[in-house]
């Protein structure tokens, strides 16, 4: 059922800020705090604020097919209370999706929605808000009675959720699958002595559930796999004996059916970040930075991916799959203190047209931050 947002005065009041900005144009978004030596990027901060901000996760990015918004998520600063926002690339603008304890939203990647979790009436609804109108709607009340509920992951045809739900304390979580046409659930897996996490679907038209698998305790062994709707689960080439440990940092190739993932490193291995298909021997190593991986994630075309590594200044380098060349975009500067805020998670816009990254720079509050890419620069990689 279509929702009316109480926010309805202060939309009006920002689509009437965007259009003082002028078509087109980015007078709202100010100066460039900084331009890249090397590539010429031009950094900008994103709806700086006084309470500390994120981007949420970079694997499936929360923002449009256009390229032209994206969603922040903000943590509480009395006396201001957190919550979700989206941020409009081209005049700057900022529209308040929710305010309070900001959740993790569902992952649907650049899709026209962002799916999230709210309590209403004290229900816990699955909710979207349309990127361009700001128009929210409830999608589903979640039975919070089977458990702790992660965030999940949308379908791109909206017909799925998924998501991954812990029972009593200390228990692992196991995947359940709702029908949005039916409104029926059922179990999707159920692996003994797993917790299920990080669960995202493909785009390439199977709606296949990418799962992290974390081996309890003490995370003996991580796993990665793909589940259909049906409940059939195989495994990529990831963990022993095809690879070092992964590091839970991974994602889908574009629209096809390879997964982009790092692990941890060897002595004597040149690289830590892979790719591989169910039914492969093993993955395919690609040529990474002279520094270990941390954070990755690939552009909506599939044809670049995007790390961070641990090197002074924490640079984000962006590579091509086709060339196996990579080149550093940008510095950070994230200093890490141990919370999310302070990790770059970095990831490029529906267009390839930004680089968005979180950092907490040294002396600041952690805030998001968009790296413009000079016309050219990314096809020369």
């Amino acid at each position: 059922m279509k929702c009316v947002s109480a926010l309805a005065g202060v939309v009006h009041s920002l689509l009437s800020l965007a259009a003082l900005a002028g078509e087109g144009g980015v007078p709202m978004l100010g100066n460039p705090i900084e331009t890249d030596p090397n590539s010429g990027a031009e950094i900008y901060l994103l709806g700086g604020d006084e309470r500390p901000a994120d981007n949420i996760y970079g694997e499936q990015p929360y923002g449009d097919p256009t390229g032209r918004w994206i969603a922040v998520r903000y943590y509480p600063r009395k006396p201001k209370p957190g919550g979700i926002s989206i941020i409009d690339l081209q005049d700057g603008s900022r529209r308040d999706v929710l305010v309070g304890k900001p959740p993790f939203p569902a992952f649907h990647a650049w899709g026209e929605y962002l799916y999230y979790h709210q309590k209403v009436d004290g229900k816990l609804m699955l909710r979207r808000c349309k990127y361009a109108t700001f128009e929210t709607e409830d999608i589903a009340q979640l039975p919070t009675e089977m458990g702790r509920f992660s965030y999940g992951t949308v379908s791109p045809d909206h017909r799925y959720y998924a998501v991954s739900v812990a029972g009593k304390k200390g228990e692992p979580s196991k995947v359940h699958l709702l029908d949005l046409q039916t409104n029926k659930w059922r179990l999707l897996l159920d692996k003994p002595g797993y917790h299920a996490k990080h669960e995202q679907f493909s785009r390439d038209g199977r709606n296949r559930v990418l799962i992290q698998l974390n081996q309890m305790p003490d995370v003996k062994q991580v796993l990665l796999g793909e589940i259909a709707v049906d409940g059939t689960t195989t495994m990529f080439p990831a963990d022993q004996p095809h690879t070092p440990r992964p590091t839970g940092h991974e994602c889908w190739v574009g629209t096809s059916a390879s997964v982009f993932f790092s692990t941890g490193t060897v002595k004597g291995q040149p690289s830590n970040i892979w790719t591989g298909k169910v039914g492969d021997p093993g993955p395919v190593s690609i040529p990474a930075p002279k520094q270990r991986a941390g954070h990755i994630s690939v552009s909506r075309c599939g044809r670049y991916w995007i790390v961070d590594t641990g090197e002074d200044g924490i640079p984000i380098y962006i590579g091509s799959f086709a060339s196996g060349k990579s080149r550093r975009a940008v510095f950070s500067r994230t200093v890490y203190d141990g919370k999310q805020w302070a990790h770059a998670h970095p990831y490029l816009t529906a267009d390839n047209k930004w680089l968005i990254f979180a950092a907490r720079r040294e002396g600041e509050r952690a805030q998001v931050y968009g790296a413009k890419l000079a016309t050219g620069w990314l096809e020369d990689i």
